[in-house]
């Protein structure tokens, strides 16, 4: 539990890796028990769609059956026997599904994985029953576009290598240790963000879903939002990204000069000599 309190604390409070000092002793010295775990952010890096995994209904699944041409991919690396940060992780994205005005299987879909081979597709199915149930309300179909995913070591190494998820076993806690983050992908597999941690801010996750689908989801507003803002990995937020309004202004008042010079060119066209 301690373990996990650490790996909670190290999330929430920043995404940028830890460098330890190479003097012994120091204060900032990483525990052994989180030493070597992380996430290295692998962005524009392709997930590895032929990788098969085993869905919770028992079902032979490869990542590629669930790329579109327009709904991005939603990935988290957990475990459902976990007894602290997967279960706040998975709490803390449900919980911005409620908030976000779009609709998984429509909008997108979301992957969890289990980064255990030996987790079965009947606890997968258990906790896919438990989120559903308690945070999707008002759908026809509340289960659609999540899915939660089991496979075996080699396929969940892969994977994790691939989106920079470095975790091990804690034989002292009987636990894995690990971080945490929601990886969003674009609609045929290329990691576009990652959003770290336990909690998240709606607006910060719609966008970059929105961004993610290159239009293909969201509305005129978020695509107005995204010409004006810019994600900042420091705050794990979008920024006013002014370069961009100066470029709007730019063309703005280059089409007012336009609309006033070229009605004059015209007239003084058709004027004689």
């Amino acid at each position: 539990m301690f373990t996990k309190l650490l790996l909670i604390f190290f999330a929430v409070q920043t995404t940028s890796a830890y460098v330890p000092t190479e003097e012994p002793g120091k204060q900032n010295d990483l525990p052994a028990a989180i030493e070597g775990v992380g996430i290295d952010e692998n962005l524009n890096k392709e997930l590895p769609g032929h990788l098969k995994f085993i869905d919770e209904s028992g079902a032979t699944v490869q990542l590629s059956d669930y790329y579109s041409e327009t709904k991005p991919v939603i990935l988290s690396l957990v475990y459902y026997s976990c007894p602290s940060m997967c279960n706040l992780h998975l709490k803390g994205v449900f919980e911005v599904f409620r908030e976000l005005g779009l609709q998984a299987g429509k909008d997108f879909e979301f992957l969890a994985v289990t980064i255990d081979a030996k987790e079965t597709a009947d606890l997968a199915q258990a906790k896919k029953d438990t989120y559903v149930s308690e945070f999707i309300k008002n759908s026809e179909n509340p289960g659609e576009g999540i899915h939660f995913l089991t496979g075996d070591e080699e396929s969940i190494t892969t994977l994790a290598k691939t989106v920079g998820f470095k975790y091990k076993w804690n034989a002292e806690a009987n636990e894995w240790a690990h971080a945490s983050a929601a990886i969003i992908s674009t609609p045929r597999g290329t990691i576009s963000r990652y959003l770290h941690g336990v909690f998240f801010d709606p607006n910060t996750f719609r966008l970059s879903v929105v961004e993610a689908s290159k239009g293909n989801v969201g509305s005129l507003a978020d695509n107005f939002a995204l010409f004006c803002f810019r994600y900042d990995p420091k705050t794990n937020k979008y920024a006013f990204y002014i370069m961009n309004i100066l470029r709007g202004v730019a063309a703005f008042v280059l089409l007012l000069l336009l609309a006033w010079l070229v009605p004059f060119w015209l007239r003084s066209k058709k004027q004689p000599y």
